[in-house]
């Protein structure tokens, strides 16, 4: 059973939750993945880096190691590449509240994929509950809910954001908790999008994870591929 916990246990729970987020300059993370994307499953291996505040770039390969596609985010823009059609697109960072709350800013993106609590969920209006398994946080802010759960050592179980109004639904599962070199980081994580037209499920299994180490990210289009607008 929930509780709401006292405004000074509020206030130390965040500050714990604050201690224990994963703090890094560079991520790489290699995971076995199954996409989905409405009726088309995928089984592929996603390369994921990370330069914090920086970039976010996703490189996605199937059998025999061939690159099907690769994508590039920055705080401003983000760039696709279609290696199967031949097409690439670019469009700026707010392209993704097409599918996602507009709440879901760079920071919060980049929260989402490593395990974070994203910042929505620290706000001041929002409520912290106490039960069994752990903390739940608990906010409402122009239509936007979120909600994080995270077990007794403030480890993210569970985030969710909910556009009310657009009927759009934003859900990560976190598990398979590991020490990798002195972080404690989920092994998997599955991520879903549920929007108009769309239906985005990612299960990912991380075989190997590195921090504050060089990464590159090179995104170069061919130039015979099709810009889609």
């Amino acid at each position: 059973m929930e509780k709401r916990v006292s405004r000074t246990e509020r206030l130390n729970i965040l500050g714990n939750i604050a201690q224990r987020q994963l703090h890094y300059a560079t991520f790489s993370g290699r995971a076995k993945s199954r996409i989905v994307l409405n009726k088309d499953s995928y089984d592929v291996t996603a390369n994921v880096r990370i330069e914090h505040s920086k970039a976010i770039w996703i490189s996605i390969t199937a059998l025999m190691g061939i690159e099907v596609g690769r994508v590039l985010i920055t705080p401003d823009s983000i760039k696709i590449i279609n290696r199967l059609q031949f097409e690439y697109m670019q469009k700026p960072f707010e392209y993704l509240y097409n599918f996602t709350s507009d709440g879901l800013d760079f920071s919060s993106l980049q929260h989402l994929l490593v395990g974070n609590v994203m910042g929505q969920e620290n706000q001041e209006d929002t409520a912290v509950f106490k039960n069994d398994e752990g903390y739940v946080l608990r906010g409402d802010s122009n239509d936007l809910l979120y909600v994080a759960a995270l077990d007794t050592s403030y480890r993210t179980m569970y985030t969710s954001m909910d556009e009310t109004r657009r009927g759009q639904r934003l859900q990560a599962f976190y598990s398979d908790y590991r020490k990798a070199v002195g972080y404690d980081f989920p092994h998997h994580v599955k991520i879903s999008i549920t929007a108009q037209d769309l239906d985005l499920r990612s299960d990912m299994n991380y075989s190997r994870v590195v921090y504050n180490e060089e990464v590159e990210m090179p995104f170069s289009v061919p130039s015979r591929y099709k810009e889609i607008q």
